[in-house]
């Protein structure tokens, strides 16, 4: 097998004037016919001259490409490791809270449930004071090279306080799903989320909504922001009973944004949008009867009216 020619291209802006050393020529290189200049021949001093700018100009576009390089990089870490707001301390906690009592609410036996009582906390933060003296608490991660002066320990309980009864109390059926029920995500990027914990669809919406978090979510999955706020739509979509990874996607599809929006649907409009929805996908199979669109509108209303559910204010 023939080892492939390496072939570089020059900028003649970097070639000063070459000596003549023989005739023009064309030749046909890969069908491609051109003039061909030789730079080298029988005059060794002519030959040499020609060679050293030749070298010179080499070095300069290596330079070139190195520096090119090296921006490159720093944009690439910069997407990898984003800047971290200084509420990154506060936001953690949130979701750290989030998911244990969202887990222990789950279980249970024949006498007792369990709750999140007290939350202790004690953590090397590093300490942030800015130009306009505000101070910024954030979690040193492993290999973090930071300022020992900089550096608390920072101690907290955290116990929860009763929130005033609502003048109605609407239970609004708890529905979660693991993250891989999220259509369009890999394989790849499901692992990704679980290594950072993000194991449930609710989770993954709680995280998405934050601010300080969907730029961590962009660079981490490696998506834009519209398809970052596709995935949160169906995660929020999940949400609502008798809808599965299939139906959250094909609703999307058929222009319903959020759980709110399939609360204000009517129940046989939304059987027509979704069966026009569902032909290039090809399920069909799944559009659902009357009645089971009416159970998803008032399954999401019921979600929707809840203190603190999707679409609440103050949600």
């Amino acid at each position: 097998m023939t080892p492939p020619q390496v072939r570089t291209t020059l900028d003649p802006g970097r070639l000063a004037a070459l000596e003549r050393i023989g005739v023009d020529r064309l030749v046909t290189v890969d069908g491609i016919t051109g003039v061909f200049t030789p730079v080298t021949g029988a005059n060794p001093a002519a030959s040499g001259e020609n060679l050293e700018k030749i070298v010179d100009a080499l070095r300069g576009e290596l330079a070139s490409a190195r520096a090119e390089n090296a921006a490159l990089e720093a944009k690439l870490a910069a997407l990898a490791d984003p800047p971290r707001s200084s509420d990154d301390l506060a936001d953690g906690l949130q979701h750290a809270l989030d998911g244990i009592a969202e887990r222990l609410g789950t279980m249970g036996n024949g006498t007792s449930n369990f709750a999140v009582r007290e939350f202790t906390l004690e953590s090397k933060v590093h300490v942030d004071v800015t130009a306009v003296g505000t101070i910024g608490f954030q979690f040193v991660r492993p290999g973090d090279q930071v300022n020992a002066a900089a550096l608390s320990t920072v101690s907290m309980t955290v116990v929860p306080v009763p929130k005033p009864p609502p003048d109605e109390v609407v239970e609004a059926p708890v529905v979660d799903r693991p993250v891989e029920d999220i259509d369009g995500l890999t394989d790849t990027q499901v692992a990704t989320l679980r290594g950072a914990h993000v194991t449930t669809t609710s989770g993954f919406a709680r995280l998405a909504t934050r601010a300080t978090a969907s730029a961590s979510l962009v660079s981490l999955l490696g998506v834009d922001r519209e398809e970052l706020g596709r995935f949160t739509v169906l995660a929020g979509l999940l949400g609502v009973p008798g809808v599965d990874r299939t139906n959250a996607a094909v609703l999307h599809d058929a222009g319903v944004t959020d759980v709110a929006a399939l609360a204000a649907a009517d129940p046989a409009d939304l059987v027509e949008r979704y069966r026009v929805a569902a032909r290039p996908r090809r399920a069909l199979g799944t559009t659902p009867s009357l009645a089971e669109a009416t159970r998803w509108v008032e399954a999401a209303s019921a979600l929707t009216a809840a203190p603190g559910g999707p679409g609440a204010p103050g949600a």
